[in-house]
């Protein structure tokens, strides 16, 4: 098998098997919205600027995410003190439970991956995969 096949298979059934955990949620969140709100939980004074870097979405998109996410009460804009024209976001209570609940779906996932794997082997995978990230850029 090649490189490429092993990466495209591994990271769809990951992908494959989050959906159907994410479906026994609570929430009717889209795994965009899941993934902004955890893209949120571990940003330092995350603003809508972070979050779109961090997503490699365009600036509007990430707005109208926000909005929503606002809306919904997950998150909390509070007003940024070292940047008057930003806000920071936070997660709000629901959007912490949320949060709670995704992270419990994934430790499930990550948990039956790495069944029956020895430690070593992970903590090889785990710097395999950080240089092969560093290395495309």
């Amino acid at each position: 098998m090649e490189l490429s096949e092993a990466l495209f298979s591994l990271v769809h059934t990951v992908r494959n098997n989050m959906q159907q955990e994410l479906k026994q949620l609570t929430s009717d969140l889209s795994p965009m919205h899941l993934k902004s709100l955890k893209v949120i939980s571990i940003i330092d004074d995350c603003t809508g600027q972070k979050l779109a870097d961090f997503m490699g979405r365009d600036k509007a998109q990430i707005n109208r995410l926000i909005k929503e996410l606002v809306s919904q009460e997950f998150i909390i804009k509070s007003e940024n003190k070292q940047d008057k024209r930003s806000q920071i976001l936070t997660l709000s209570e629901t959007g912490l439970k949320v949060m709670m609940q995704f992270q419990c779906a994934e430790k499930r996932v990550f948990d039956k991956m790495i069944a029956d794997i020895p430690k070593a082997q992970i903590e090889s995978f785990i710097l395999l995969t950080q240089t092969l990230k560093n290395n495309l850029g």
